[in-house]
């Protein structure tokens, strides 16, 4: 007569209780590892992204060798507009190098027997891009007033050496330049090619 009178603890009803509990840590789990899933994905992307920009590039624009045109064809082009050459994508002026002009062979390692010369268009004071002056056949900068003549050497203002550099060659007639190392440009005494100015300035 005791134990009829006792709540029936054992009449819970089919998978109440458990049923719950089952549902509340599956969904526990569930937002765990979409977060986490979430989380691999953000750092999977930062870290491919951080090794696309540390990977070296060694082909195409600026800091790789660029492949530009044939010999032949680029000398032509200098010659005929009294200009250099421009590679945009390499942030280059070619010039006509003559190494008659440099008995000394002071950049006949840039060049690797090439009758052409790669300069880096940046100018080496405050780092303005430095367009040709025509009339003068000068490199003159509008930002603070540096000049260069056609090789890069300076000329004055207050750039404190020559326009920085790049190697090239030729390969099977076609000029590949190599930006992906600066080369320091001439101290402000260098001059190996004596060139006045053609012409009045264009700054």
């Amino acid at each position: 007569a005791g134990t009829s009178g006792a709540p029936a603890a054992a009449a819970r009803p089919p998978g109440g209780g458990g049923g719950r509990k089952s549902k509340t840590t599956t969904r526990r789990a569930f937002l765990r590892n979409s977060w986490l899933g979430t989380m691999a994905l953000g750092l999977a992307a930062f870290g491919g992204a951080s090794i696309m920009y540390l990977w070296p590039n060694l082909t195409g624009g600026f800091g790789a060798q660029v492949e530009v045109e044939e010999q032949d064809f680029i000398l032509e082009e200098i010659r005929a507009n009294s200009a250099p050459y421009e590679i945009p994508t390499g942030r280059t002026w070619l010039v006509e190098y003559d190494p008659a002009l440099d008995p000394d062979g002071q950049y006949a390692d840039l060049t690797n027997g090439a009758p052409l010369m790669a300069l880096y268009w940046k100018c080496v004071h405050l780092g303005c891009r430095v367009p040709w002056c025509e009339s003068s056949q000068w490199f003159e900068c509008p930002c603070h007033g540096s000049r260069y003549n056609r090789w890069g050497e300076w000329q004055g203002g207050p750039a404190p050496r020559g326009l920085d550099r790049f190697a090239l060659e030729v390969r099977k007639g076609v000029v590949v330049v190599d930006t992906a190392t600066v080369v320091t440009g001439p101290p402000r005494t260098a001059a190996v090619l004596q060139q006045s100015p053609e012409g009045p300035s264009c700054l």
